[in-house]
C-alpha cells in the first residue's frame, strides 16, 4: 500500500500536468451547460421545440445524408471558426467562448428532453449526453491546440519574440485538425446510428 500510493499521486501528478490546458475549456464548457439548462428553466415557453429536439433519421441514402448533415454542422463550423481564430494572433478571447457556446447548446437540448419525462431522461441518457460529452471532447482539444498557436503568434509580435520554425508548427496544426474533423464526423456518423435506433 505504501509502494502504490506514492505512485498514484505520481501518476495523478503526470496526468494534470499534462493536460492542464485542457481544463479551462472543460471548465467554461459545464459553467455552458449550466447556463443552458438555466435559460430554458427560465425562457422555455420562448423557446420553439423544433430548434432543440431532435428529428428522426429519414428513409433512404438522402435521409441518412441529411442526419449526417445536420448531426456534424454545429460541430464542423466551430472547428474551422477554432482553426481560423488560432492563425489570429488576438484570438484568444474568442477561443475561450466555444466550449461555452457548445456547453449551451448541450444544456438546452437536455433540459428539454428532461422536461419530457422518462422517456426524455432516456433519450439524454443514450444520445444526447454520450455524443455531447464526445463532440464536446474534440472541441476541447480543438481549442488547447488553437490558443496554443494564437499565443505563440501573439508572443512573435513582441519585442525579442521567438523566431522560426513557425511553418513546422503550422503544418502539425493543420493535421491536428485535419483529425478533429474526422474525430467529429464519426460522432455525428454515430449520432445518426443512435438516432435510428432511438427516435
Amino acid at each position: 500500500m505504501k509502494r502504490t500510493t506514492p505512485r498514484r499521486k505520481r501518476e495523478m501528478q503526470h496526468f494534470v500536468t499534462d493536460n492542464r490546458r485542457l481544463f479551462p475549456f472543460v471548465l467554461l464548457f459545464l459553467v455552458g451547460v449550466g447556463m443552458g439548462v438555466g435559460a430554458y428553466l427560465t425562457a422555455a415557453a420562448g423557446l420553439p421545440d423544433r430548434l432543440l429536439a431532435l428529428t428522426p433519421v429519414g428513409e433512404g441514402i438522402a435521409g441518412w445524408l441529411t442526419a449526417w448533415g445536420e448531426a456534424c454542422f454545429a460541430t464542423v463550423v466551430l472547428l474551422g471558426t477554432l482553426f481560423l481564430l488560432g492563425l489570429w494572433a488576438c484570438g484568444v478571447p474568442f477561443i475561450l467562448l466555444v466550449p461555452l457556446f457548445h456547453g449551451v447548446g448541450l444544456g438546452l437540448t437536455e433540459a428539454y428532453y428532461y422536461a419530457a419525462g422518462m422517456s426524455g431522461v432516456a433519450v439524454v441518457a443514450t444520445l444526447v449526453m454520450p455524443v455531447g460529452l464526445l463532440s464536446g471532447a474534440v472541441l476541447i482539444a480543438a481549442c488547447a491546440e488553437s490558443l496554443q498557436l494564437s499565443l505563440c503568434l501573439s508572443r512573435r509580435l513582441l519585442p525579442h519574440g521567438e523566431e522560426g520554425g513557425l511553418w513546422s508548427r503550422f503544418r502539425l496544426y493543420g493535421l491536428r485538425f485535419l483529425l478533429f474533423l474526422g474525430a467529429a464526423l464519426a460522432v455525428a456518423l454515430a449520432e445518426v446510428l443512435l438516432r435510428r435506433l432511438i427516435l
